[in-house]
């Protein structure tokens, strides 16, 4: 059943959305209403041993209204680097060097003369630093960060680990209900499982090619609650930002597969857990895309296969 509700004349809006009906994997409900300015959330779903929970929060409905995600556009960036690389040359003494720089399809031509060699070398280098400082500081205006492949390739990616950092604020209330659903007594890992349990079962979006898609279909961790959907990278950096909220100090890691995400956790060793070993540390590695419910360091075998292979990059997040 789908509702929609206006009233004019005052600042109240609604907007229901209710499920009766599984929508994916193993989530059974979900609704959100809106009043202008909170909007509050209902999920209902079962874990892996097949148990019903349910978890009620309300977060500030302006919050929806940020957008500081987009698709990243070659041409745009190499727009901006353009523009940054002629206010650069325009601080050249010309009686050092003269510089001209060009557009040639998807690269830009510099070119430097002089007189000196020094000076030659010199503001060589000197364009050629400016030119990589106006790149990133057009994906890091832009919530991008570069990335290179388990093969080497080079390319650019949401800068998933600062949507963690900058996003556990705003989900402190999802980490909150959640902490408050695990029993007294309880320790790190019981609140990590039951928050993986129901991140796994928001519906699965299914990623595009990370090294082509420009993160065309990445969602930042309040469109994904927004939109109760999110492929592998958007649900792992949900998951993140979720346990940083209140584990602010625990070690994590993202993990690049081909086509594929998985987070790592720093956790008190158990015989019975498997861990894998990235730069030294022992990580308890989860599943957060589902729609499969996982338990805490249990992998999917295709994961298992790729860590093996060393098919993997990974971030380790600050």
């Amino acid at each position: 059943m789908c509702k929609d509700t206006y009233k004019l004349g005052n600042s109240l809006f609604i907007l229901m959305l209710f499920l009766s009906m599984p929508l994916h994997g193993k989530q059974t409900a979900f609704s959100k209403t809106k009043d202008g300015a909170e909007t509050a959330f209902h999920y209902r779903w079962d874990d892996e041993l097949e148990q019903t929970s349910e978890i009620n929060f309300r977060l500030a409905t302006k919050q929806f209204n940020v957008k500081n995600h987009k698709r990243f556009v070659p041409d745009l960036a190499q727009q901006y680097v353009y523009i940054e690389l002629h206010k650069e040359a325009r601080k050249i003494d010309p009686r050092e060097a003269r510089v001209q720089i060009k557009k040639t399809g998807q690269d830009i031509q510099i070119n430097v003369k002089s007189r000196s060699d020094k000076l030659l070398k010199k503001w060589r280098q000197t364009m050629a630093k400016s030119e990589e400082s106006a790149f990133d500081q057009y994906l890091n205006d832009n919530y991008y960060s570069r990335f290179q492949s388990y093969l080497g390739q080079e390319a650019v990616k949401p800068d998933h680990l600062r949507y963690i950092n900058e996003n556990k604020a705003s989900l402190l209330p999802i980490a909150q209900a959640i902490y408050e659903m695990v029993p007294e007594n309880s320790d790190s890992r019981d609140y990590i499982s039951l928050l993986l349990s129901w991140v796994q079962s928001i519906p699965y979006d299914e990623l595009q090619d990370r090294m082509t898609s420009n993160g065309a279909g990445y969602l930042p961790p309040l469109s994904v609650i927004a939109n109760n959907k999110g492929d592998c990278d958007s649900k792992s950096v949900l998951m993140g930002s979720l346990v940083r909220a209140l584990l602010p100090d625990i070690k994590m890691v993202m993990v690049y597969l081909p086509n594929h995400a998985l987070l790592g956790i720093k956790l008190p060793f158990r015989p019975s857990e498997k861990t894998y070993e990235i730069e030294g540390v022992d990580y308890t590695l989860m599943e957060p895309t589902g729609p499969a419910n996982m338990p805490l360091s249990e992998i999917s075998a295709s994961s298992a296969r790729d860590l093996a292979s060393r098919m993997f990059s990974h971030e380790v997040v600050l």
